[in-house]
């Protein structure tokens, strides 16, 4: 689940199904992939460690190296 962006520079997901640990998630993701992603935690204590903020404030081409990146790490990840 993603919220709509609302014209801001990133999207705030929901990850729920993956993970009940952002903070450790988002480190996952910055070891494995490369890609830095923000933990939800650090906006919302309380269910906040379920959503993860993606920023898409980049070149073109660095965000589809970021996509890249994610979709690689979660296939591998199964």
């Amino acid at each position: 689940k993603i919220a709509p962006p609302d014209g801001a520079f990133y999207i705030y997901a929901d990850v729920s199904e993956l993970t009940e640990d952002s903070r450790a998630f988002a480190a996952e993701i910055l070891e494995k992939a490369g890609v830095a992603v923000t933990p939800g935690l650090d906006f919302d204590p309380h269910r906040g460690a379920r959503s993860l903020r993606f920023s898409y404030a980049r070149a073109t081409a660095d965000i589809a190296e970021g996509l890249a990146r994610l979709r690689a790490f979660m296939a591998a990840r199964g």
